[in-house]
This record gives C-alpha cells, sequence and structure tokens, in this order.
C-alpha cells in the first residue's frame, strides 16, 4: 500500500466506511429478515462473520449477504456507472475474514477491485442513451474478483484466470426488468449475486480452475455477452498506475437513485430562495426540469407503492426531501410512503424533459421553478449534485452519516467506537477489531436480531 498516492489510500477509507454504514442501514429494511431467512435454509457453514451479525458463513455467501444489504437502501456510492461498492467492499469483507488480512490489504484490495470494475464498465461502448440490455452488477462482478484474488494473493496468471472465470459467469443484465420494469423490485442490480460470483472465481482459480483468457476478445467477447455495442480495450489500461477509477467515487446524500439528487437539490434550493416551507402550502406548483430520463418510468411515479418503487421515484424523493425526513429507512416507511402529506406535495409537482444537448460537464442536471400562490416564481439550478465526485461531500459527512445508520444497530457510544475503528483500519494488524465491534448485543445465537415490521417491502 505505501505505493499508493495518499489521497487513493484515503478515498479507499471512505469508500469502506460509506458501504458499511449503508450494510448497517440495510438491517432496518425488512430484506434483512429475508436474508436471514436465507442463511437459515442454505445451511452454510464457514468462518466468515457478516459485518452487524453474530452469524458466520463461507466467503461467497457472506459477500452475497453483504452485497444485498449495502445496497438495499439504495445509499451506496456511485461511479461513472453503478455502485462498485457494493461489491468491492462485500468481497473485501468476506475474503479479508476468511484469510485473516491486515487492514492495509484491504484497503489496497479495494483500491484494486474499484480499478478492474472501473476499467472494464467504461471500456463497454453503448451506442444508445437507453440501451434494451443494462446491467451495474453484470461489470461488478469484476470488481469483486480482482478484490478478492488481490486478498488471496493469487498469482498473475490465477488472478488472470479468476477474471475470466468471473466474467463467463457473470450475472445478466437484468436491470431493464428489475429497475425500469413496471414493478421495480428488490433483485433491483443483482450485485448479491456480482459479490458472491466474483469471490467464488478467485477461490476457484487458487485451486486450479481456469477460464478463458480471451474473455474480452473478438466478436464473442464479454462486451458482447454484457449487452454492449463494443469495447474499447484501450480504456483497460489507459493510465494505468496514475490515473485512479477510486478517484471518480461519489457519495450520496440521499437515499435514492443517483440520478435524482440532483432534483432533490435544485427543489430544496428554490424553496430555501422563496423563503417558504413546503409543509405550509404556499406554492402552486414545483417544476423540475430533469434529464428525459427523469421523466419516464420508473422516475416519474407519482405514487410509489412500496419501497423498491419508492427508491426511484422523483416526485417521492423530492417530498421526502422537502419534508425534512431523514434519508435512509425513515425514507421507506409505511407511514411515509402513504402519507397525506407527501401525496399533496407529490401532486404538485410537475417533471419536463430536458431536450437540450447534455453538458458533457454536468451530471443529471436539474433545474427547479417554484410558484408561490402570491404569483412570485422562483428559479434553481444545480448542474453537479452534491455527492458527486466532481462536487464531492466533506469527510465530516460521511461519519455524520454513518453514525445515524450504525445508531439504529448499535446506539451512540457503539456506533462511536465503531467508526473510530474504521477510521484507523489502515494501521490493523487484524481486521478482528472490525468484527468485535460490530457484533450486535441481541438475544439468541445466530439471528440478525428483532426485525422492523414498518417498512413497505411488497405491495
Amino acid at each position: 500500500m505505501a505505493d499508493l498516492p495518499p489521497d487513493v489510500v484515503g478515498k479507499a477509507n471512505e469508500c469502506l466506511l460509506d458501504s458499511l454504514c449503508c450494510l448497517l442501514g440495510g438491517y432496518s429494511l425488512p430484506i434483512a429478515g429475508v436474508l436471514d431467512g436465507f442463511l437459515d435454509d442454505v445451511g452454510s457453514r464457514g468462518d466468515v462473520p457478516i459485518l452487524g451479525t453474530n452469524r458466520t458463513t463461507d466467503p461467497g455467501t457472506a459477500a452475497f449477504v453483504q452485497a444485498c444489504l449495502i445496497n438495499a437502501l439504495d445509499f451506496d456510492d456511485i461511479y461513472r456507472k453503478g455502485h462498485p461498492g457494493a461489491t468491492v467492499v462485500a468481497a473485501a469483507l468476506s475474503v479479508a475474514a476468511h484469510v485473516n488480512s491486515c487492514g492495509a490489504d484491504i484497503l489496497e484490495a479495494m483500491v484494486v477491485g474499484y480499478e478492474v470494475g472501473g476499467r472494464v464498465a467504461i471500456s463497454l461502448s453503448h451506442m444508445h442513451p437507453r440501451k434494451t440490455v443494462h446491467g451495474h452488477g453484470t461489470w461488478q462482478v469484476f470488481g469483486a474478483a480482482a478484490t478478492a484474488a488481490k486478498l488471496l494473493k493469487l498469482e498473475a496468471r490465477q488472478s488472470a484466470h479468476a477474471i475470466a472465470i468471473a466474467a463467463a459467469n457473470a450475472p445478466v443484465a437484468s436491470v431493464m426488468k428489475t429497475v425500469y420494469g413496471s414493478e421495480p423490485s428488490m433483485a433491483k442490480n443483482n450485485f448479491g449475486a456480482a459479490a458472491q460470483t466474483g469471490v467464488n472465481a478467485a477461490l476457484l482459480a487458487k485451486n486450479g480452475f481456469e477460464g478463458p483468457l480471451d474473455i474480452f476478445e473478438g466478436e464473442t467477447g464479454f462486451w458482447r455477452m454484457a449487452g454492449a455495442d463494443a469495447c474499447d480495450l484501450e480504456r483497460l489500461t489507459a493510465g494505468l498506475g496514475r490515473v485512479y477509477e477510486i478517484r471518480e467515487v461519489g457519495f450520496k446524500p440521499y437515499s435514492c437513485c443517483r440520478i435524482l439528487q440532483s432534483s432533490i437539490q435544485a427543489s430544496l434550493r428554490a424553496f430555501a430562495t422563496a423563503g417558504v416551507d413546503s409543509k405550509d402550502h404556499a406554492h402552486e406548483r414545483l417544476v423540475i426540469t430533469a434529464p428525459p430520463i427523469v421523466c419516464e418510468p420508473p422516475f416519474n411515479n407519482p405514487a410509489p407503492a412500496d419501497i423498491w418503487a419508492a427508491q426511484f421515484s422523483a416526485p417521492y424523493a423530492v417530498a421526502m426531501a422537502l419534508l425534512g425526513i431523514e434519508p435512509g429507512p425513515d425514507w421507506f416507511s409505511e407511514e411515509q410512503i402513504c402519507s397525506d402529506a407527501a401525496m399533496r406535495l407529490m401532486a404538485r409537482i410537475e417533471l419536463r424533459p430536458d431536450m437540450g444537448k447534455p453538458d458533457p460537464n454536468s451530471h443529471h442536471v436539474a433545474r427547479a421553478q417554484l410558484s408561490l400562490k402570491d404569483g412570485r416564481i422562483f428559479h434553481a439550478e444545480v448542474k453537479i449534485a452534491l455527492g458527486e465526485a466532481a462536487n464531492p461531500l466533506p469527510r465530516s459527512f460521511l461519519e455524520e452519516k454513518f453514525l445515524k445508520l450504525a445508531e439504529r444497530r448499535f446506539g451512540s457510544d457503539r456506533s462511536l467506537a465503531l467508526l473510530k475503528v474504521i477510521s484507523g483500519i489502515g494501521n490493523m494488524a487484524s481486521l478482528q477489531p472490525l468484527f468485535a465491534a460490530s457484533v450486535p448485543e441481541i438475544p439468541g445465537s445466530g439471528s440478525f436480531g428483532e426485525m422492523p415490521r414498518d417498512v413497505l417491502l411488497v405491495r
């Protein structure tokens, strides 16, 4: 790790911090109970602890469960594409525990995972903005495989086979059904399958299993499997060792899809400029002009019926922010999803597609026009949402985000202690302090603990 630039190491620690707080926040959703039951059924045995519980299992299953939890709130990190932390961090935690890695090793392996996964992602070329075939988990399998290979200390050829095995077994690109379909579901980005596949690929390569080493080449290469139109092979290695993809990772201030963040922030800014409270009903209409995709299903849903639809609904996300509801599990409670206050706000939101030429220096630019009942009109624009790598959140915000989510599981004192452990993980000879600090004080042996019942899991 001594060869890595200090800012890259620091960014890896922030990525770990953000993913862990999202993982812990996931325990406040009913999906945690689903995964608890899944572990009972598969009967998997192993030495790998699932962070935040007193359960252990094998590395692949642990990666699956932890990746699902990291992405459950849609609060996890963002990149040029996808949410790489869900698969990279899940794999890192699982394999590092299995082989008893030190803290420096896990941070270095994460950098490798973000690098390999990210480069594969940006090498895939698409000629159409809305793809018929689309899936982040399909390429994020490489981040998990590379992270696992690094922690297992595989030789170069073994690592190449791990990548090839992962590619040959990558989950299909299903997002056009699981997210953009008529009913968004908990399957979402299939990050659990991607993390598990990547970890198992590395373990297979370690034991002599082989894959097609020409997996990226020719008309039948991985790019074709992933539904891309072509592959820019030069982007796989351009600037390697100098340009680090982890620097392009951002973090979300709101628990909803990345493309909605700027619409939320523009709306908040318009209300702040007007000096009115959304709860006072002083406005007639809020018009949000955003990229066309925001104005199409599932993002234009004016009345989401459950947590999964709510995570991708622009009107709902804006309403939650305007009402001052804490991002995270509280956004998705039955009380909020069915609240009259949210319904009234969503009824006054109009989405308009921005048909202008996209600004290459902006990210999902959004403009808000707020019309008050007294006739006054206020405008606000957000070109690059706070939280994007080009407009980063301070470390203090990430620490506050961590504490808010961790306290739901551990309480204040233990959450502060866990934050301290994560902040100093690069100097630890073992990850044992991390896992020890994250075992909740819950009754019974082998349980995720008491699961919430007030979050809308299904219709």
